[in-house]
This record gives structure tokens, sequence and C-alpha cells, in this order.
């Protein structure tokens, strides 16, 4: 069973957060991390009133190994804990500029690190637009670095009818880079 890291900043995008959690949490072994700005988001787009991520993560009735922001003991800050993917969506631009700087400040940014230093699997799901030339500068180190860095704009040739419909969009390119099967959207026939 493949284990993943998922971590939900305080960008716009809750929405990719928690189909994430819907579709990893029965398919892999699921360790999450979420930001305060990142709850304070899923509360504001998912119009709920979670006091925790706790709350939150027994809301949709999925299992996950949940990690508190600030826990830099946790077994996922370290290399030699086996993650076969790391994933940070929504990305905020915040978190893009410190994991470019090389500053980890919360265990979301410290799992991006290492995803890095170790050569593994590392999708960065940035939610900002438009883009300065900080931004870019700061996209285009972490992906000299290894990171794929992958923004939250679905395409349309799948002919999407609902929301969730373009979140399953974006959900499902994540899973192509990290090689999870799905049938999230169809793919193009030409």
């Amino acid at each position: 069973m493949k284990r993943i890291f998922l971590g939900i900043t305080g960008a716009s995008g809750a929405l990719y957060g928690k189909k994430l959690i819907e579709e990893l949490a029965d398919k892999c072994e699921l360790h999450l991390c979420i930001t305060p700005d990142g709850l304070t988001n899923i509360n504001i787009e998912l119009g709920t009133e979670h006091k925790s991520a706790e709350e939150f993560l027994s809301s949709l009735g999925k299992n996950a190994i949940l990690h508190n922001h600030k826990n830099f003991a946790a077994p996922v800050s370290s290399g030699s804990f086996m993650v076969d993917s790391y994933i940070v969506a929504p990305a905020s631009m915040g978190f893009v500029g410190r994991t470019a700087g090389g500053v980890s400040s919360n265990l979301i940014e410290r799992c991006a690190d290492v995803a890095m230093k170790e050569r593994r699997n590392l999708v960065i799901l940035f939610r900002e637009t438009p883009l300065s030339l900080i931004h870019m500068e700061n996209l285009t180190k972490l992906t000299r670095a290894g990171a794929v860095c992958m923004p939250a704009a679905p395409g349309f040739y799948h002919k999407p009818n609902t929301i969730d419909d373009l979140i399953s969009f974006i959900v499902g390119k994540i899973f192509d880079i990290i090689n999870i099967q799905h049938s999230l959207y169809e793919r193009w026939n030409g």
C-alpha cells in the first residue's frame, strides 16, 4: 500500500484538499497535515465551522493519520520514514516562497524539504492568480529542485458539468503524476 503525505495550506482551494482526502483515504496510508490558515479556508469555502483539523477529518468519515502543523517530531518529518509521494494542495504562495528559500516553519514545509532532498515525488498545487515575478521565480526554483508545480487550472475537454467535475480533473492529474489509477475524468481521445 502506498504511503502519501497531504498538506493543506491557507490558499484558496479547500475543495481540492477535501477531494484528495476523500479519494486517497481508501487507496493508501494517508498522512495529513492542515495549517490553521488551511482550516480557516476550509471553513470559509465549505461553509463549515470546524474547530480543529480532527473535527474536519471526522466530518468526512475518512481515516488518515493526522499530524499537527508544528510537530517536527512526526515520522513524516524524517527522510528515513518512507513516503511514496508528497502533495501540497492547495499550496499558498507563502508556502511556495518559504519552501523555495529552504525555510521550514511548519511540518508541511519540512515535508516538502524532505521530499526534495530525498528525490521523492512532490506535487505542489498552487493557487494564485495572477502570478508575480517573485512567484514565478520561486516556482521555478522548486521545479529545478524536483517538485512538480501544478496550477489549479482545470481543463475543459472532458466537458465538465459541475464544480466537482473540475475538481476531479485536477485531482486526477495529481493521481497521474503519483501513479495512482483512477477514473476521475475522461481522458482525451482526440
